[in-house]
C-alpha cells in the first residue's frame, strides 16, 4: 500500500505528461513513399522514412526528394495535404479548445490541399513569394523561390498576396493564378491539360501502419476511416 501511494504521484506526472503531449499534435501522416525526411522542431537534424501513422506537431519540417510522397490529415477538421516530389515545408499548428490553426510554409515544391470550410482558425499556405488565404477548396500549389508560385483552384477558392507589391487576386475553380517575386500577380482561365494530375492509386481514408517482431518479419496493416 505504501508503495502504491508512492507511485501514485509519479503515475499521474506521466498521465499528464502524456495528455499534454497528444494535445500538441496537430497532423497524422496518412501515406508516404519514396524518399522522404523529417525534423522535428527540436532536432537539429532530419530523420529518413517518413512512416503511415507518424503524428505530426506544430513546427515540423518535410521534405520529399525526387521520387518522394507524404499526405498527412489534420486532426481538428480532416483537411488533407498531399506533398509531391522535390519539397520542403514546415507544418504549423496553434490548437484552440475549437480548431487549429494552420500555416503550411513552403520553400520550394509542389503540393495538393483538399481543405474542409475553416469555421474556426485559418488556414494559410505561405511561400517565398506569395501567402494564400483558405477558407475551404480543392487547388495544387507549385512554388519555386526563383521563378515564384502556381496556384491551380480546383473547386472554392483562395485569396492569393503577393509579398513584394501586397496586390491580392481571388482564384477560383478552373482558375490559374501566378504570382511572381518581382511582385507581379495575376489570374486567368486554366488551360487544359496543366493541372498536375494526382497519381493516388488508393482512397484518402486508409492509413497503412509496419509492425516488426523481434525476428525482424514485418507486417503492414491496413486501416479505413471515415
Amino acid at each position: 500500500m505504501k508503495k502504491f501511494h508512492l507511485l501514485l504521484p509519479i503515475l499521474c506526472l506521466v498521465l499528464f505528461t502524456i495528455e499534454v503531449w497528444s494535445a500538441d499534435k496537430i497532423a497524422l501522416t496518412i501515406k508516404a513513399s519514396g524518399e522522404t525526411s523529417l525534423k522535428r522542431a527540436e532536432a537539429t537534424e532530419f530523420k529518413p522514412n517518413i512512416k503511415p501513422g507518424t503524428s505530426l506537431f506544430d513546427q515540423d519540417h518535410i521534405k520529399t526528394g525526387k521520387d518522394g510522397y507524404a499526405a498527412l490529415v489534420f486532426l481538428d477538421d480532416k483537411s488533407q495535404i498531399k506533398i509531391r516530389e522535390n519539397s520542403e515545408m514546415v507544418i504549423s499548428g496553434t490548437r484552440t479548445e475549437e480548431a487549429i490553426s494552420k500555416t503550411i510554409s513552403m520553400q520550394i515544391g509542389s503540393l495538393k490541399a483538399e481543405v474542409s470550410p475553416q469555421r474556426k482558425g485559418d488556414f494559410i499556405i505561405a511561400t517565398p513569394t506569395s501567402v494564400a488565404s483558405v477558407k475551404g477548396t480543392i487547388f495544387w500549389v507549385k512554388s519555386n523561390p526563383i521563378t515564384g508560385d502556381v496556384f491551380y483552384g480546383l473547386s472554392g477558392s483562395i485569396e492569393v498576396r503577393n509579398i513584394e507589391s501586397g496586390s491580392v487576386v481571388v482564384v477560383g475553380a478552373n482558375q490559374t493564378g501566378t504570382s511572381t517575386p518581382d511582385g507581379q500577380i495575376g489570374v486567368e482561365q486554366t488551360q487544359e491539360g496543366s493541372t498536375p494530375v494526382d497519381q493516388e492509386e488508393e482512397p484518402n481514408n486508409v492509413l497503412r501502419f509496419q509492425l516488426q517482431n523481434n525476428q525482424g518479419d514485418r507486417k503492414e496493416i491496413k486501416v479505413e476511416y471515415k
